[in-house]
């Protein structure tokens, strides 16, 4: 059943994703849903990897995510846990990252432009993956 939920709020999220801008701003989704659907692109199977990412768990405490005292995502390290597949575009919905480490994984594909979405991000390491294709070219809006 939670399976299904899970499944059901991700199929919403992928279609609100789709229609993602709003008068011409990218749609600002809760980093709940963000964090959620990250880890539904990681694998083919998304309850072996990260386990405590559930809905039935706070974020905050969800492995490798760390919060600021006003419960935002400011740190999500990925690094050296063997995910396979895409890294997905929604990380770039979790507007207060500091820190964003995938390094050492299988990720493939490109890497989400939508990374440039975090103004604030100071530490970017996705080194050690299968990463096709240039660095995008919105990345020129980081600072």
């Amino acid at each position: 059943m939670q399976f299904h939920l899970l499944l059901f709020l991700l199929l919403i999220l992928l279609y609100l994703l789709n229609n993602h801008c709003i008068a011409g701003r990218p749609l600002r989704i809760p980093e709940y849903y963000a964090l959620l659907s990250i880890k539904i692109a990681i694998s083919d199977n998304p309850q072996a990897s990260l386990p405590n990412w559930n809905l039935s768990t706070s974020y905050c405490t969800y492995t490798v995510v760390s919060c600021d005292s006003f419960n935002r995502v400011v740190s999500l390290d990925l690094s050296n846990m063997n995910l396979f597949n895409i890294l997905s575009p929604n990380a770039g919905h979790l507007r207060n990252l500091i820190n964003l480490t995938a390094a050492t994984n299988f990720f493939l594909g490109r890497i989400p432009s939508k990374i440039s979405y975090i103004s604030d991000l100071h530490l970017l390491n996705l080194s050690d993956n299968v990463f096709n294709g240039n660095f995008p070219f919105e990345f020129s809006r980081l600072k």
